[in-house]
């Protein structure tokens, strides 16, 4: 009697095992594709919103109406994917004109450049607001007060 509970015990912990470990590979196949859309469609807006601001700068319409599609559909992967605090920081962008042409919209626009990262979780010591703005603009920041 007491061969067959160790049998049926240990066959029990066998398949309690099995199942939860093919749950946990699942939810961390699922949190993996999920971040990499948010990655994908984090980075895909960014380069088309650079890309229709320079191709206007240039009024090279063909192209700013290319990268306009791109754009849109950047933007609506991350309204199904994105963080919220992403989401309110693009929504801010574009009240502000989002052709990044004045101050307030390259603000806006390094605002949701900072947002991605803190959604992302990425690592490191805390970026400085103004260096953002020199990287992506050779503007440097510091002496404008910054509106929230």
């Amino acid at each position: 009697m007491n061969a067959y509970i160790a049998i049926i015990g240990s066959l029990l912990g066998v398949i309690v095992g099995a199942v939860l470990q093919s749950y946990l590979v699942r939810r961390n196949q699922k949190d993996n594709r999920l971040l990499e859309w948010r990655n994908t469609a984090y980075t895909d807006f960014i380069n088309a919103a650079t890309l229709v601001a320079t191709a206007q700068r240039h009024g090279k319409r063909d192209v700013v109406a290319e990268h306009l599609a791109r754009l849109s559909d950047a933007k609506a992967r991350i309204c199904v994917y994105g963080d919220a605090s992403v989401i309110a920081e693009i929504a801010e962008f574009w009240r502000h004109g989002a052709t990044l042409q004045t101050e307030s919209e390259i603000l806006a626009f390094t605002r949701v450049c900072l947002s991605i990262r803190k959604s992302l979780n990425v690592s490191g010591a805390a970026i400085n607001f103004p260096d953002i703005s020199q990287l992506l603009f050779s503007i440097d920041v510091k002496d404008i007060k910054i509106p929230k």
